[in-house]
């Protein structure tokens, strides 16, 4: 399955009203969830393996909301996934993939 088609599927799931607000606290509050994990893991509550069935679930929420909010602001799932790399390829090429900032 690629980006394009996970994005359409996304959006046959979501329910109820607000699709735009909605989905950009989902993808904040899922990334969220997704630090308890190591949190939680740090601290002595699951091993490893269960640190990655757990990282599963919500990296895939995280992926879901994304897929929404960028279909709200009209943007293909897939260009997002092609310009990233594209930026990153540049960046490493140019040597300037440490650091911070868009403007490397």
């Amino acid at each position: 399955m690629d980006f394009q088609e996970y994005q359409k599927k996304c959006l046959n799931t979501w329910i109820g009203g607000e699709k735009f607000i909605r989905s950009f606290l989902g993808v904040s509050g899922e990334a969220g969830e997704l630090l308890e994990c190591i949190n939680k893991h740090l601290r002595g509550d699951f091993d490893r393996e269960e640190l990655k069935k757990r990282c599963t679930r919500e990296l895939g929420d995280v992926l879901y909301y994304t897929a929404v909010t960028a279909h709200e602001l009209g943007i293909d799932f897939n260009q997002i996934a092609e310009e990233n790399l594209a930026k990153l390829a540049k960046r490493m090429a140019e040597g300037k993939i440490r650091g911070d900032g868009d403007n490397r």
